[in-house]
This record gives structure tokens, sequence and C-alpha cells, in this order.
């Protein structure tokens, strides 16, 4: 299969008088997961904007297969966007979300035999628990045919029962698109990623073990012990 390349460099972003990113490079290819680790505020949210198009900074160069794309949102089947708050309409009911999201019959289908969610089909969407929603809503945006998916804090409250469905799903769609995840349950990150990435002092820095988190500073000691 074709691989497809996502290379975002030369990102700066500042707030004010704080430089938030600089000068930041990412490469990102389909079939791989990339783990975005950081505190709070480091600025994870806000890259993940940029390289989707939807937050403005005048230095980026973002490019696709070699082409530049400024605003890789406006192009059909380059990128898909988990945000951090559900983006599901709360009042009607999930089988007529799926009709509205998913155009193709058969991807219709089978999120609607999908085990986890086949019980739920008549539910509102407000009915569901925050992990049935989370995991809901990554399978209306994989069946988007994405080359790529951003996914901004997807285990986030999540029980972790349904925490482990997300990362089945996630490690069963990888190898047909490139996925980048940021989340502060940085245990499901390191157990899906191929590559963890510490944004720090608004730089991108390759982890290769485990135990640069810890020199880092961003998890505590004892904490692989």
């Amino acid at each position: 299969m074709h691989k497809h390349v996502l290379q975002a460099d030369s990102i700066q972003y500042r707030i004010g008088e704080r430089q938030l990113l600089t000068d930041i490079f990412l490469k990102c290819e389909t079939g791989e997961i990339i783990g975005l680790l950081g505190r709070n505020g480091c600025g994870k949210t806000t890259l993940l904007q940029i390289l989707f198009g939807t937050r403005h900074t005048d230095n980026k160069h973002i490019r696709i297969n070699d082409k530049v794309y400024p605003a890789p949102y406006k192009h059909k089947h380059l990128m898909a966007y988990l945000p951090q708050h559900n983006f599901l309409p709360k009042n009607i009911s999930l089988q007529k979300i799926i009709n509205l999201y998913v155009a193709n019959a058969a991807k219709q289908e089978s999120i609607n035999q999908d085990e986890r969610i086949q019980a739920h089909l008549h539910k509102r969407a407000d009915a569901l628990s925050k992990g049935e929603a989370r995991y809901f809503e990554l399978l209306l945006l994989l069946q988007l045919d994405a080359r790529f998916l951003l996914l901004d804090e997807p285990f986030s409250g999540v029980a972790p029962l349904y925490a482990e469905y997300i990362e089945e799903l996630l490690l069963a769609h990888k190898h047909r698109t490139g996925i980048i995840i940021t989340d502060h349950d940085y245990r499901s990150v390191l157990r899906v990623s191929n590559r963890i990435i510490l944004l720090t002092d608004g730089y991108c820095r390759p982890i290769n073990h485990e135990e640069e988190l810890l020199e880092w500073g961003y998890i505590p000691a004892g904490t692989f012990s």
C-alpha cells in the first residue's frame, strides 16, 4: 500500500510575549501512531490545530506527500481532527448521526454492526457515557478515510475498559492512516504509539526510552519501577 507522509516544520507560535512553539518539526507516515506528550499549557492542542489548519500562525510549513497545504482541513480525505470536547449533536439518535455523517451505505452498516455501538443506536448522544461517546466519535472519523488523524485527548475522562476499546480501535485502523495522538493518560498513549515525542519548552523532542520521560520531568520518579 502506498505510504502517505505528513511533514510539518518551521512552526512557531506566540501568545503575547510568550513563545509557545519554537521551530517545531514533525513527521508522520500512514501506518504509524505518534504519541505527543507534554504538560498542560505546553501547546499540544495549539500544535494539532495548526497542523489541521484551523489555528493561524504566520510561521508554518505543512506538506503532505511533498505538496504544501496551508489548511489541510479544507481538502477532502487529507486530515480529520478529534477535538477535546465532544462534537456529537446532543438531541438526535446515534442512528441519525450515522446517517447524517456517513454517506456510504456500507460504512454506515459497518458502524451499525459494531458490537460496542449496536445496543445504543436508538439512544441520543447525550445519553452515552464519556467512553461510549469518544469511541463512537472515533468510529465516525475513521469512516472519513482521512490520510491523517489528529486526536486531542481521546482517553480523557474515559473509564479504563473503554480506554482499552479505543486502543484496540486505533491499532485495528492504523495500517491505513497516520495518527498523532495527545493525552494525559500517557500509559494508553505509550501502549498504542510507535514513536513518542515530548513537547517541552516549545520544542518537539523524540523520546527513545520511557526513562527519558522521567529525565525530562514529565512523569514522577518510580513510575516504571
